[in-house]
This record gives structure tokens, C-alpha cells and sequence, in this order.
């Protein structure tokens, strides 16, 4: 009997997952003490963040040195005297001052538009659980991974659904996808980074390691089997193999590589890596006679020059209710987003336009839309599209609002203009605009 019941879950679905690989010990989260690696902020006149910690070696401070023998080991907050100098109180960096602290080759987003951004994402994952059923991981792609602020801001957000991960390879984890640009003139080792096999590895970190090839063999099998279990996962595309190399840096070097193991680095097209995984993901699924694949991604990021043409490539891959985000630094570009998806009827409602910048605490919502022009000569008498009528409107739009909205179909779409405007209060400097879409059918439907 127990195996009728057996077989009848197997065939219904129902077989609870795969045992995760567990692994204890393999990062050290005491970060109440100094650790060989961390990066320690030095609080002094103008705070600093030190290169990371090193036997033998040292750091400058405004008056002395910092010898870094004498900070391993010691207590997060401890006064630590300076070699010739005062004593400074040290600390872990937080997020935010990682973030605003550590070297960058392009400006990074910074952590309050970082959490806000990730809060209009409406991130909510569960822990692993012992006997639970297998579901698909949930999947973010972030389109320009730039410094990987907001890289980190998602890990940390998708930290609770994987598993403690084994011991990070010393190894650069970053995947290099086919087609991707390669400038003129670099040798063949630079362009396939693969191909090095050295036994001496540093890794993105800092460490250097003296390591077998049997041992690097053995301890990359056992990352890989780790994160084909995953939970959650990111995908960040950047073209860039240097801003991409920068970026896996900072999110290792982040409280000892914490959130590595959540993220997945890749160089290249975000159409490279679209074309990859359809190709991979189809031929995985073997019961599927169909040579489509369903999509797979809950959340798409788009932070890149000329994102709105990306946009139908995610479309097909983003899930019913999935989230598209895209960051821009004018709101008039987040106007051609939202005219490429009328044009090209794609399956997304706008949710919400939100500037972001200092001073905006929980950023400043606009109105972004298509308005129909009742008399082309009087701009005046343009009225709001009837598929917006109810969109909340400010007192400097009398005109638009007393005049009665038009018929659906009454206009084309060159009798059409676009209307961008802040919907409350005055018009602050910020840090960008972030336009927030809704996948409202499946792809079956499109």
C-alpha cells in the first residue's frame, strides 16, 4: 500500500523535493570581530574605508598608520591606536556607506534610491523547508549591472529563500555570453577569461590562494551543485567585462561574500543572455512538445542607455503578474517606454512613475501618459485619452480637466501627445526616474 501511495504522488506531482546540500561553517557571520578581508571604516575627521585586511600590511590615516595586524581580531568599535598617531574608532561598513565608499568605475545607485527601488519590487520569499514541494526558483534579471549597488540591495532581499552555500571558488564566477562585443586588439586569453587555469587563483575578494586544479575542481563541482538548488536567484548582464569584473568584487567583498551566492554575473547583450537561457531551458524540458518556453522571470530590471527597446525582448519571458522596472534619468524617457508599449500593444499596465533624489523621501510620483488633442492648434483644448480619465490630475491641468474627455477611437495616435508633469508639490533635482509596469496577460494571449 505505501507504495501505491508512493507511486500515485510520483505521478500526480506531489513527490516532495530534492534534500538541499547543506553546509555549515563556510562564511563566518560573527561580524562582531575584525576578519582577514573585511573592509573597515575608520572613523576620523572624514570617515574612510580601509583596502581589505591583510597580514604584514597597512593603511593611511590622516595622522599615522593603521597597522592592519593590529585590527584582525579586534572588537567591531574598538579603539584602535594608530602607528605615530591618535586612536580612531573603527566599524563594519553598512550597506550605505559600502556603497558610497568603496572605488567605482561608474556612479552607483545609491542605497535610498537602492531601497526604493527594491521596495516597489514587493519582494517576498520563504525560507527552505525540509519536505516542502518543488517549486521553480523565483528570478530577477538586472539589465546593467554597473557598480552592483542595487545588485546587493536584491540579494540581501532574496537572502532568506536559498540555503547555507559552501565555500566561494576563489575563481571568477562570471559567465561570458556568446555574441558579446569585444574591442579590437584583445588577445585571446582576455577575451575568454576561461581559458586560465592557473594554480595560483585571487579571487574577486582579494584572497590568494594556492590551490590544486584537483582541489579547484572539487570545490567548484560543490558550488555548482549548491546553486542548482537555489531558491532565488539574479541575473545581472552588464556588456561591460570590466564594470562586470568591478561589480563582483563589490558584492563579494560585501560581509565576507554574505550574498554572493545569490547572484549570477554574465557579460554580454541582455538579448544574448534571452536567446541563451530559451535555448538551455528548452531543451530541459523534455516533456514539452512545444519548442516555446514559459517564462521564468518574476522581476525584470532594465537600467541601461535605450532600455525601452529592450522591452519586448523581456515581455515573453516575464511571468503574468510579473514586475518590469525601468530606471531612467529623464522622465521623458520613461515617456518612450511607455509609447513603445502602446505601440507595439505589449501585454504592460503602468503602475507608477517615481522620481528619486536627495531630498525625496519615498520619492516623487508623475503622471506619464498619452493625452488626445481635441484641436491640434490649441493646446489648450487637449484632452486626456479615455483609457486615463481617471488619473489623479493637479490644479495647473484646469485646462485638461474641464474639457470633456474624448471618445475612445476618436483620434490616432498622431493626434496624440505625451504628457509628463509631477503630480504634487515643486520639482526637486533628483537621482533618476523609475517606471513601474505590470505583466497583466499570458504569453499565450499575446
Amino acid at each position: 500500500m505505501a507504495r501505491l501511495f508512493q507511486s500515485l504522488r510520483r505521478a500526480l506531482g506531489l513527490t516532495p523535493s530534492k534534500p538541499v546540500p547543506k553546509f555549515s561553517g563556510s562564511i563566518d557571520t560573527n561580524f562582531s570581530y575584525f576578519r582577514e578581508g573585511d573592509r573597515v571604516v575608520v572613523h576620523g575627521k572624514t570617515p574612510s574605508l580601509t583596502k581589505p585586511l591583510r597580514r604584514g600590511q597597512k593603511t593611511d590615516v590622516r595622522r599615522g598608520v593603521l597597522e592592519h595586524d593590529s585590527i584582525i581580531g579586534q572588537r567591531v568599535r574598538d579603539l584602535v591606536k594608530a602607528h605615530k598617531g591618535p586612536d580612531y574608532r573603527l566599524s563594519l561598513p553598512t550597506l550605505d556607506e559600502y556603497v558610497s565608499m568603496t572605488p567605482r568605475l561608474v556612479t552607483p545607485i545609491y542605497s535610498a534610491d537602492a531601497n526604493l527601488i527594491v521596495s516597489l519590487l514587493d519582494i517576498h520569499v520563504t525560507p527552505p523547508a525540509e519536505g516542502s514541494q518543488e517549486q521553480p526558483p523565483l528570478e530577477i534579471l538586472e539589465s546593467g549591472t554597473g557598480h552592483g549597488s542595487l545588485t546587493l540591495h536584491l540579494a540581501r532581499a532574496i537572502q532568506a529563500a536559498n540555503s547555507v552555500p559552501p565555500p566561494l571558488p576563489p575563481k571568477s564566477q562570471i559567465q561570458y555570453l556568446q555574441g558579446r562585443p569585444i574591442r579590437p586588439g584583445t588577445d585571446a586569453e582576455k577575451a575568454d577569461p576561461k581559458s586560465t587555469s592557473n594554480t595560483i587563483q585571487e579571487s574577486p575578494d582579494g584572497f590568494v590562494e594556492q590551490q590544486t586544479e584537483q582541489q579547484q575542481q572539487q570545490q567548484q563541482q560543490q558550488w555548482d551543485a549548491w546553486r542548482a538548488h537555489r531558491r532565488a536567484i539574479i541575473h545581472t548582464v552588464d556588456v561591460s567585462p570590466k564594470f562586470s569584473a568591478h561589480a563582483e568584487k563589490i558584492v563579494r567583498g560585501f560581509r565576507r561574500g554574505i550574498y554572493a551566492g545569490n547572484v549570477d554575473f554574465y557579460v554580454g547583450h541582455v538579448e544574448n543572455w534571452i536567446a541563451e537561457q530559451k535555448k538551455v531551458r528548452a531543451s530541459r524540458s523534455l516533456l514539452s512538445s512545444s519548442p516555446t518556453v514559459e517564462p521564468f522571470l518574476s522581476y525584470a530590471i532594465l537600467d541601461m542607455p535605450s532600455a525601452h527597446l529592450r522591452i519586448p525582448h523581456v515581455a515573453p519571458i516575464l511571468k503574468r503578474d510579473g514586475i518590469l522596472v525601468v530606471f531612467m534619468p529623464s522622465v521623458t524617457q520613461v515617456g518612450d517606454c511607455v509609447d513603445l508599449i502602446r505601440r507595439e500593444k505589449l501585454p504592460f499596465i503602468l503602475e507608477k512613475v517615481v522620481e528619486l533624489g536627495s531630498g525625496i523621501s519615498s520619492g516623487r510620483f508623475w503622471d506619464v501618459r498619452f493625452a488626445v488633442k481635441k484641436s491640434r492648434a490649441d493646446p489648450s483644448s487637449w484632452t486626456e485619452a479615455a483609457d486615463s480619465a481617471e488619473t489623479e490630475e493637479d490644479s495647473s491641468d484646469a485646462a485638461i480637466e474641464n474639457v470633456p474627455a474624448a471618445p475612445e477611437g476618436a483620434a490616432s495616435q498622431d493626434d496624440s501627445v505625451l504628457v509628463c508633469r509631477p503630480k504634487v508639490g515643486t520639482r526637486i533635482v533628483g537621482g533618476g526616474f523609475v517606471g513601474v509596469w505590470r505583466r497583466i496577460e499570458d504569453s499565450s494571449r499575446e
